[in-house]
């Protein structure tokens, strides 16, 4: 079966990652995000540069981060302490595995235990795939799709390798999902996924998505089964399927908390203010202003983003349970960064503890740096 380029590039990207995570011990994989940037840095020249530069390396580096730490195939990201899941999930209970391994996790588990869920069961094939929208959830900031991606027996499944959604009124893009899965441990044809899009500041909820949705699959080898033939493997691609789904109007209800912290730090010798926090049921976004009150230049935007590095946000209930919220994204502002975490707000939380890596250091083992981090108090 003949690919396109994007097709091809794909698969190269994804064979990448394969390789490269079994050469990586945890620590290597923990701290992704820091050498990311750090090799972005060594990288970046001093001209023509357009200012999308910061927001692309965020994306990148946080993107590459959550395919180490959570591989379709993986290992578990580890948590301090977990909630406790107070509810069984029905039929939705084989995306408990899923949860566990993703950067999302832990909203997504939020949302399942208070019932911030939709079921959906929308199903579209295509010859030998099949693709099925389980549930949803979303509020004002964020819109989260768990799926089933399947194959017949014919071919092992490999991926979802594009889920772009649209506003199925007005045609508008709402953007290219944030993939990720985990195959079924006993079946080699099903993976459990999810995809995640930010809406923009403004976006209205829409009434009713359309997910633009394409799988891979393994084609059999035709000759023995050794490493060099597993490494020469082949793919092919579904054609590209539409499900459409509404959602519900509960999710349009506001729910969003504004906090209004300015608060003034100092790292790496620049003056930066945690200006505020936006608390969703599925996001948490903070907002950085660097040098507030100055007027900074490209270049010195850049080195204030190169040493301001936060990672988790450490969230307490009034039960005393801890739940760390995982970096999941950013986008620069005219004045600073936003970055997007993700969210436990429907477990009412007492405490919500913002750490950033300590600048100019790579460390060995998670101990170590986490005894250097910066720590800044939302709530």
């Amino acid at each position: 079966m003949r690919t396109s380029p994007e097709e091809q590039a794909l698969l190269a990207d994804a064979y990448q990652v394969e390789v490269e995570k079994q050469h990586l011990n945890p620590a290597d994989t923990a701290f992704a995000i820091q050498r990311g940037l750090a090799k972005a840095r060594a990288r970046r020249t001093t001209s023509g540069l357009p200012i999308k530069w910061v927001t692309a390396v965020l994306i990148t580096a946080i993107t590459a981060a959550c395919f180490l730490l959570g591989p379709y195939r993986g290992m578990v990201i580890p948590q301090t302490t977990a909630v406790e899941p107070i509810q069984d999930w029905g039929v939705l209970e084989p995306f408990r595995k899923l949860a566990e391994q993703d950067v999302s996790g832990g909203t997504i588990e939020s949302a399942m235990n208070n019932g911030y869920v939709q079921l959906v069961d929308r199903t579209v094939k295509s010859g030998i795939y099949q693709f099925t929208v389980n549930a949803v959830m979303a509020d004002e900031n964020k819109l989260i799709v768990l799926y089933t991606a399947k194959t017949d027996d014919t071919q092992e499944v490999y991926s979802v390798v594009n889920t772009k959604m649209t506003n199925a009124v007005t045609n508008n893009v709402l953007g290219d999902g944030n993939i990720r899965g985990v195959h079924h441990s006993e079946d080699e044809h099903t993976i459990y996924g999810q995809s995640a899009i930010e809406f923009q500041k403004n976006q209205p909820l829409p009434e009713q998505v359309m997910m633009n949705v394409q799988i891979s699959s393994v084609v059999p080898n035709q000759g023995t089964d050794s490493d060099a033939v597993k490494k020469e493997r082949k793919y092919q691609f579904s054609k590209k399927m539409n499900v459409t789904f509404n959602l519900d109007p509960k999710f349009s209800i506001p729910q969003t908390e504004v906090l209004e912290l300015n608060k003034l730090f100092t790292v790496g010798g620049y003056e930066v203010m945690l200006s505020e926090v936006e608390l969703s049921p599925l996001v948490t976004r903070v907002r950085f202003i660097y040098e507030p009150g100055k007027k900074i230049d490209y270049e010195t935007k850049l080195s204030i983003y190169d040493v301001v590095n936060p990672i988790k946000i450490v969230s307490t209930t009034k039960d005393g349970k801890q739940l760390e919220l995982s970096s999941v994204g950013g986008i620069g502002t005219e004045d600073g960064m936003i970055h997007s975490f993700s969210s436990n707000l429907l477990d009412n939380p007492q405490s919500l503890v913002l750490k950033l890596l300590a600048p100019g250091k790579v460390y060995d083992d998670l101990q170590e740096a986490e005894r250097d981090m910066i720590e800044l108090k939302i709530k």
